[in-house]
């Protein structure tokens, strides 16, 4: 055992001693050196561009040239834009509104029951999540309810319910998918 420690602490201290000049990032100056990118050019400066269509290539560009702007693959607006904001009335429906007071999204579930026995809801809620339905299970006082969902759209869960209703002949009903908060 003493053997052991009297080595690691030998090993130890060679690596110490050594690893500092196998590391000291010579070789990462090198390799600095090597990939520089060049400078960007100043604004003022003049470019010059190889090929630009009958331009020849030791010409400096000109932005203000016709042929330039033509062969350009930016297009010039001839007519400043009209810029007057656009004033829209909207009227939402408080049942339908796409946001709720907090400013989030509105989201809709189908309610399949509201079981007094827990027993029961998990069984409802694993039978809906094997038929390839998103549901979950939420304690509401002594009660537990099955929901299925949510969607952002309310004509999307009434689809939904139909669904559910012709798989599992539960009419279910829509109702507004309600955060819990912890």
């Amino acid at each position: 055992m003493k053997h052991r420690i009297v080595g690691s602490l030998i090993l130890l201290s060679v690596a110490v001693i050594i690893l500092p000049f196998w590391l000291d990032g010579a070789g990462l100056e090198e390799y600095q050196a090597t990939n520089q990118q060049p400078a960007m050019p100043e604004a003022g400066e003049l470019i010059v561009i190889e090929s630009l269509g009958g331009i020849n290539a030791m010409e400096s560009v000109d932005p203000s040239d016709q042929q330039v702007i033509e062969i350009s693959p930016i297009l010039g607006v001839n007519e400043p834009l009209n810029t007057t904001p656009v004033k829209k009335k909207v009227q939402l429906e408080t049942s339908d509104s796409l946001l709720n007071q907090q400013g989030l999204p509105n989201g809709w579930v189908v309610q399949l029951g509201n079981f007094g026995n827990r027993s029961n809801a998990i069984r409802l809620k694993n039978q809906v999540i094997k038929a390839g339905f998103a549901a979950y299970m939420v304690p509401n006082g002594t009660l537990f309810k099955v929901l299925v969902g949510p969607e952002l759209n309310r004509l999307k869960t009434e689809a939904l319910q139909k669904k559910l209703q012709s798989q599992f002949k539960m009419t279910g009903m829509v109702i507004l998918y309600e955060v819990e908060k912890p």
